[in-house]
């Protein structure tokens, strides 16, 4: 079953919402393993498409993912993705029943 997610997407959790900077198809055989550690419930929101040169409110997309807590990036992803922003990165995965999904999140300093 494949999702639709996608960059630029937000990630909401718990009332948070965080733009999806990338999304990629991570599989791994210990599948049922993973998905002990899938304990949060999220959802995705897309912005519509241009009309009359102006994009509309994100609308909710996916509802009830099961995903991983957010955690920090890994050092290594951050420089592997050459990101230089000063917004903190964050990760998590989402079960896509027979593929994860690994989402690195962008969320503001404060």
């Amino acid at each position: 079953m494949a999702l639709d997610i996608r960059e630029g997407d937000l990630y909401v959790v718990g009332g948070n919402e965080y733009p999806i900077r990338s999304c990629a198809e991570w599989s791994w055989r210990y599948g049922r393993a993973m998905r002990r550690f899938c304990t949060v419930t999220a959802s995705t929101k897309r912005a519509p498409g241009m009309s009359g040169g102006k994009r509309g409110a994100p609308t909710v997309n996916l509802t009830a993912l099961k995903s991983t807590p957010i955690d920090p990036v890994d050092p290594e992803i951050r420089q592997r993705l050459a990101l230089n922003t000063p917004n903190e990165l964050m990760q998590t995965y989402v079960d896509g029943g027979d593929v994860f999904y690994a989402l690195i999140l962008e969320e503001l300093k404060r």
